[in-house]
């Protein structure tokens, strides 16, 4: 575990994961106010703190149940959900309210962007589809998997 790096980019990564800021991380961890933003960005890409967040990111995860089968099972639910139609609702200036008009709509945008979302998961998941499988094809056989 990133047994290369100082206590003070210890305290930096640990920071870093608790606010998601780097420059107040670099700043608590001891740097110099003036030149934290740009030491943070160097830390961010040094090996061993990147190591370092990495194990600790994991221990989280871990710690919180997330997997990449969960992120894979909460992919595929959003997918699903994105994919069914839902009422359309039109301003009706006479009532002043929103009101159903009897047609169904498909949420185009945030379907696509999940299925990106899903297609990123898979290449990151080692293993989980091979290049010739079609996302509908890994969405298929999920439905009697454990995800």
């Amino acid at each position: 575990m990133a047994k290369d790096i100082t206590p003070q980019q210890r305290k930096f990564v640990q920071e870093y994961l608790k606010s998601g800021n780097a420059t107040a991380a670099a700043i608590a961890a001891g740097y110099s106010a003036r030149s934290a933003a740009s030491r943070a960005s160097k830390l961010l890409e040094t090996p061993g703190v990147i190591e370092y967040r990495r194990s600790l990111e994991k221990k989280l995860f871990d710690e919180m149940g997330i997997s990449k089968e969960w992120i894979g099972t909460r992919l595929v639910e959003i997918v699903k959900a994105c994919m069914e139609k839902v009422p359309a609702y039109r301003w009706n200036p006479e009532t002043r309210r929103d009101e159903r008009n009897g047609e169904k709509l498909l949420d185009a945008n945030s379907a696509i962007r999940a299925l990106h979302e899903l297609n990123e998961h898979m290449n990151f998941a080692d293993g989980e589809q091979s290049a010739a499988e079609s996302i509908e094809d890994w969405l298929a056989r999920q439905e009697g998997s454990k995800l």
